[in-house]
Formats: C-alpha cells, sequence, structure tokens
C-alpha cells in the first residue's frame, strides 16, 4: 500500500531534475516545477482520486486531502488516516477503531515526503508530448517513461502542468494490468500554518481507539 501511495501522490508536489534520458524541453519545465515547489514551506491539497479498468468494468472515485511539511505528513483518504511526525506513522482505521504504528517506511517508492521529492531523479525518461487544457487552463503535457519497465508495475506516468503556475494538475498513471489511475487537483494551498500535534496521534482525537503498535 505505502508503494502505491507514494507512486500515485508524488504527482501532487514535483518532479526533480535529474533523468536517465532527458527531453530538453521536458526537462527544463520540471525544473521550473521543481524549484518552485521546493521553496514551499508546507504543502494542503485537496484532490480527487479515480480507478478505471474498462476490461475488468471497474471505475471508483474517492476524494483525498494531503497536508506536508518536512518529514512530516497526514493523508486523510476516507476510511483510512495516515499520519507521520517523521519518526512513526500511524495507520488510522476510522472503520474497525484501530491504529497501527510502525516506523517510516524507507525505499524510492515510501510515502515519505524525502522520497516523494526525489522518487523520480533515476531511471526514468520523459518526454514533452503536448499542450493541452484541464478544464479552461492551458497545460503542458509530459509523459515518464521507467527505463527498466519490468521492474515496475506501471508503463506511463502522464502530467498536465499549469503553463502560467507551474503546478501538476492532474496526473494519470498507466499501469500494466491495465489500470489506469488518474489523481486531479481540487485546492491546493501553500505555506500554512498547523497546530502542535497536528502531524502525531493524538488519543483525545480517537477516543476508544485499540493502538496495536508494530515497531
Amino acid at each position: 500500500m505505502y508503494k502505491l501511495i507514494g507512486l500515485l501522490l508524488a504527482f501532487v508536489l514535483t518532479i526533480p531534475t535529474a533523468y536517465g534520458q532527458q527531453d530538453k524541453k521536458a526537462k527544463q519545465i520540471l525544473d521550473k516545477l521543481s524549484a518552485k515547489t521546493k521553496a514551499y514551506s508546507s504543502i494542503r491539497t485537496e484532490f480527487s482520486y479515480s480507478l478505471v479498468n474498462k476490461d475488468r468494468k471497474i471505475n471508483k472515485v474517492q476524494n483525498w486531502k494531503l497536508w506536508l511539511k518536512g518529514d512530516n505528513y497526514r493523508l486523510d483518504m476516507g476510511e483510512q488516516l495516515l499520519i507521520s511526525d517523521g519518526k512513526a506513522v500511524w495507520k488510522v482505521l476510522k472503520g474497525d477503531k484501530e491504529v497501527e504504528v510502525s516506523l517510516p517506511t524507507n525505499g524510492e517508492d515510501a510515502l515519505n515526503p524525502k522520497n516523494i521529492f526525489t522518487m523520480y531523479e533515476k531511471g526514468f525518461k520523459n518526454k514533452y508530448i503536448k499542450e493541452g487544457k484541464v478544464g479552461s487552463k492551458a497545460v503542458h503535457i509530459i509523459e515518464l517513461y521507467p527505463i527498466n519497465p519490468k521492474s515496475k508495475d506501471y508503463s506511463i506516468i502522464r502530467l498536465f502542468i499549469d503553463k502560467v503556475a507551474i503546478q501538476i494538475l492532474k496526473s494519470e498513471v498507466i499501469g500494466n494490468n491495465g489500470n489506469v489511475y488518474t489523481y486531479e487537483i481540487k485546492k491546493f494551498t501553500t505555506n500554512e500554518a498547523t497546530e502542535n500535534g497536528f502531524f502525531s496521534f493524538k488519543t483525545t482525537e480517537f477516543p476508544g481507539y485499540e493502538v496495536n503498535d508494530l515497531r
């Protein structure tokens, strides 16, 4: 689960500047996107997530919320909530009234702000496809392809980048199993203050929950 979330949430943030094989125009845009996003002290975003597989007749849509500040994050996926202060991760299962505590996951696909800002630095080719539209906004469309596709469970990551704001508006991940994951930004707010303890689990916020420490 962490691997999938880390991969698909990366579009919310940035694509770093070093790639295995580079398209000059795509690189210039991604460099600007990376520099701008890394300058934010915090990010709060609301976005829709859809999973479509026509062959299997799957069409699911959810709305997620993500807060990021340094190594801290809070990801609200409705029935599940992930909270981390950089030292521990709390997975809150609202339906079961349970909390699982674990250590932060390392690795290039892990859900960790450090990895999100660097996970695409190696192993990808990129290509500028064309200009297009997302709603009324003009966008650059750029595709990323893993250099070693056999090691990944997806073949293409397609980014739709606002030409004026230099911000990702939408991302599509094309899975090898026919799944198409689409994430579209609804709100994007930066440099907000957060209350103390927002990025850690508080029993007063979830009274009566059973806590399982797996560290």
